[in-house]
Order: C-alpha cells, then sequence, then structure tokens
C-alpha cells in the first residue's frame, strides 16, 4: 500500500474523499484542504483524478515545528533526513525521472509563525540538497519532481507530487474568461450531480466553458450558452483542445432557446458581481434565470449552482438539498444542489 494525500479546494474535501474512494482508495483522515488514503496496485489512474488540485505521495510527518525563525534550522535539518527515494521509484515509475533529479519546494501553512513561505521553501532545499544531493530549481516548470510541505501550526506534513504538473492545471484550459471556474471546482459539480455517460447538461452561463468540457470528457452531453460572444468562442477553443464536442451558442440565459424538460441535469457558475457584473437589477436577474432552468429541466433533475448569492436562488417545484461553502480567489461562495421534492410533504 501506498500513502497518498490530495489537496483540494477548501470545502471540497468531502466531495474530493467521495471520489477517491469511488477510485478504489481507501479513504482515512481529512483535514484543511486534504484527503489522506491508501493506494494499492498501480497509480497511474489516480492521476485522473478530477476534484483534486494536486495528488503526493505522502513521505513524513514532522512535529513540535515552532514558530520562531529557529525553526528553519529545524526545518533544514529534517530535510536533510527526508526519506526521498521511495517517492522517487513511485514517480519513476510514471515517467522518466533522473535518479539526482531537480526538484522544487511548494510551501504552506496555517497559523502564525515569524518567518515566511519563501523561508521555508529554501530552508527544505537546502537541507534535501545537502542531504540527496539533488538538484534544486525555483521555477516549478522546469523541476522534475516538487517536494510539498504543508504546516498546520506545529504539525508539519511533507509529500511529493505524483504527476509531472498539478492535477488541476488541465491542458485545455488555454482560454481564460473573467470570472472562469476552476477545473476541480466545476468538475465537484458534476460530482454532487451524479452525472452519469449519455445524460444532457445545460451550463445557461457557460463563460470559458470548463463545465461544459469536463462534462463531455465524463462521456454526457453537454450544452450551454453565455451573452459574452468571446466567451462562447473561448468555449469551443477550450473543447476542441479537450478532443470533445459541445453545443455552445451566444444566448441569454433569462430566455433559453431550449424546450420545456429537456435537459436532466444543469450546472452552472452564475455571474455574482465579482468579475462578471449583472446589468439591472441582480434579484430579478437571479428570477428569471432559475424560471428558465426550472423550465428547463427534466422531472427527477438536478441542478448544481456556484454563487456567493444563493439566498436569490428561488424555485417552484426544486428544494435545496445540500449547500457547501468554500473558498475561491479569496471570496466563500456556495454551491447549492436542488432536487425535485413533493411540495405536499414538505
Amino acid at each position: 500500500m501506498t500513502a497518498v494525500f490530495a489537496l483540494t479546494v477548501r470545502g471540497l474535501e468531502s466531495v474530493c474523499a467521495s471520489e477517491m474512494a469511488r477510485c478504489g482508495l481507501a479513504v482515512g483522515e481529512m483535514g484543511y484542504r486534504r484527503v489522506h488514503a491508501q493506494a494499492r496496485g498501480d497509480l497511474r489512474p489516480l492521476l485522473e483524478l478530477s476534484t483534486a488540485d494536486d495528488l503526493f505521495v505522502e513521505v513524513s510527518r514532522w512535529s513540535n515545528i515552532g514558530h520562531t525563525r529557529a525553526a528553519l534550522e529545524q526545518l533544514q535539518s529534517l530535510a536533510a533526513q527526508l526519506p526521498l527515494r521511495p517517492a522517487l521509484a513511485i514517480c519513476t515509475q510514471l515517467r522518466p525521472i533522473d535518479q539526482r533529479p531537480t526538484f522544487s519546494v511548494t510551501a504552506n501553512f496555517v497559523g502564525r509563525r515569524n518567518y515566511s513561505s519563501d523561508e521555508i521553501k529554501t530552508a527544505l532545499a537546502a537541507g534535501i540538497q545537502a542531504g540527496h544531493g539533488w538538484r534544486y530549481s525555483a521555477d516549478d516548470g522546469e523541476a522534475e519532481l516538487n517536494v510539498r510541505i504543508f504546516l498546520e501550526h506545529t504539525e508539519a506534513l511533507i509529500g511529493v507530487r505524483l504527476a509531472a504538473t498539478p492535477l488541476h492545471r488541465r491542458s485545455y484550459k488555454q482560454e481564460q474568461r473573467p470570472g472562469s471556474l476552476k477545473p476541480t471546482v466545476a468538475a465537484a459539480l458534476l460530482e454532487l450531480l451524479a452525472l452519469r455517460p449519455g445524460a444532457t447538461l445545460l451550463d445557461p452561463c457557460c463563460g470559458a466553458g470548463t463545465i461544459l468540457v469536463e462534462a463531455a470528457r465524463r462521456g454526457v452531453l453537454a450544452q450551454g450558452g453565455d451573452n459574452d460572444a468571446e466567451a462562447v468562442t473561448a468555449a469551443f477553443s477550450n473543447a476542441e483542445n479537450a478532443g470533445v464536442a459541445i453545443a455552445v451558442e451566444r444566448w441569454d440565459a433569462r430566455c433559453l432557446p431550449i424546450p420545456n424538460a429537456s435537459v436532466n441535469c444543469i450546472a452552472s457558475n452564475l455571474p455574482w458581481d465579482r468579475q462578471v457584473v449583472i446589468e439591472g437589477d441582480e434579484t430579478a436577474f437571479y428570477a428569471a434565470l432559475c424560471a428558465e432552468m426550472e423550465r428547463t429541466l427534466a422531472p427527477g433533475g438536478r441542478i448544481a449552482l456556484l454563487t456567493n448569492r444563493p439566498a436569490l436562488l428561488c424555485f417552484e417545484r426544486l428544494a435545496c438539498q445540500e449547500q457547501i461553502e468554500i473558498s475561491l480567489f479569496g471570496q466563500r461562495p456556495t454551491i447549492s444542489v436542488f432536487v425535485e421534492t413533493d411540495r405536499n410533504t414538505l
């Protein structure tokens, strides 16, 4: 068994854990942005995890890491003794890597301390170079391996990235638009809808098409649109990069050219006045949009929406089944999942 941990968006730990379990991992503890698991056999399928921002082979855990600058010397000393060879051997099974590889360091911490992330990286880099003879690169893009340290108060978790690049960095996502959604969050919306291949999905405010592309990669029939012509072009371009087919057109989401009860699921990152400004009255916009989504949704369908205005989401025959607050771009928007409910039982 190989100990691994995934990093994900804050708030999506449980969603990521469910996907990992479905992929055959024995999921263990969860923490802030982290899901720990044990993996058996070939680790290559884990590189397809869609809700994990990044995935690491667990190397070590350290305790009693202080908050004063004296901890930097402690970190350097501990780094020189890291058991990195087993992790290197695992990664070498997935891609060619030099036995004295070039490595980068990524550092994150929770809790106040008298030193910075850059100083943590410098300390670890110096220790690894001294103890293992590996070559350090400050540019993660030029490194063969990435060593990650996650400091939470006095505890430290260290891992080596399994893939060559972070999992959230989808190669298809070449075109961006204001408010464009992170692929792992788009995938989480789809996870919450429990989509199956062959289902039909609508994104009425598709932006650069991230949700549509993630859905199409799962074998879902994806269609959407946006009132921004450049967004429609970007969505087509990203889909072409991904090698999938989607249907996209320019439209007003308050008046969709889609038949009644014609889609199985709806997922969207709605405009919430962060980078995409809503013209006119916000309450009226959301009311009209919700009415159109409900009209086009087939009986038994589900809706997953991301917005920092969840109170404005209102449907006639749908009830909110679940709400998840996440952390995104310095904001705390909410994912709301709606399902059809017999109002007479409420």
